[in-house]
């Protein structure tokens, strides 16, 4: 289906609603969808500081399936650590 196709079936329903508006509202569907579903899936790179263990995440980060350091994947945390960065 075209964009085309999808906003005439939109203003069907809502013949008030202007093309631009079906768009934007369409646009905000398929963002949703992915980010419901984890079809869109992106990649984050930080930088690590020696004796340091909690990072505040970047922004838009929605779910961490993985960690790599260099090349060696880190395996997932089980249970709570037992050491805090506070000195």
């Amino acid at each position: 289906m075209t964009a085309k196709e999808m906003v005439e079936l939109v203003q069907q329903h809502h013949p008030h609603m202007g093309e631009k508006e079906a768009i934007k509202l369409l646009n905000r569907a398929k963002d949703e969808f992915c980010e419901r579903t984890d079809i869109y899936k992106k990649t984050a790179t930080m930088s690590t500081t020696a004796d340091h263990r909690w990072y505040a995440l970047p922004a838009g980060l929605l779910k961490i399936e993985e960690v790599y350091i260099d090349d060696v994947k880190i395996a997932r945390l089980q249970g709570n650590p037992k050491i805090n960065d506070e000195s």
